[in-house]
């Protein structure tokens, strides 16, 4: 399990890719609240996304999330910092998402 500093800075990273690098949105129009479920800890975080723009992460549950990501802390961690592959862990069902195909796609990118 990665230690805290490592896993907070891993929602920061997965914000920031939303944002895009010239500070404008990369899923500009998307609107979608997102829910993440760390199974190791059992802790959920989500993040609204409005217009594109990514709200700060907030800890806790929500009611009817768009998309839910269900992964290990040290999955995301991994993912956020480049040392595991995105599809490769989603194939192998270390990562698990309830969303609309459209949105699962759009995900790839953060992956």
């Amino acid at each position: 399990m990665p230690d805290r500093k490592d896993f907070l800075e891993a929602l920061k990273i997965a914000r920031n890719r939303m944002i895009g690098e010239n500070g404008a949105p990369v899923l500009e129009g998307w609107n979608r609240k997102v829910l993440y479920h760390f199974s190791d800890t059992d802790e959920y975080w989500y993040m609204q996304v409005v217009d594109g723009h990514p709200q700060q992460p907030v800890q806790g549950e929500i009611d009817d999330p768009d998309v839910k990501i269900k992964m290990s802390s040290e999955t995301f961690v991994g993912l956020m910092n480049g040392t595991i592959n995105g599809m490769r862990a989603f194939t192998s069902g270390k990562v698990k998402v309830k969303a609309s195909m459209a949105d699962v796609r759009k995900l790839q990118v953060f992956m």
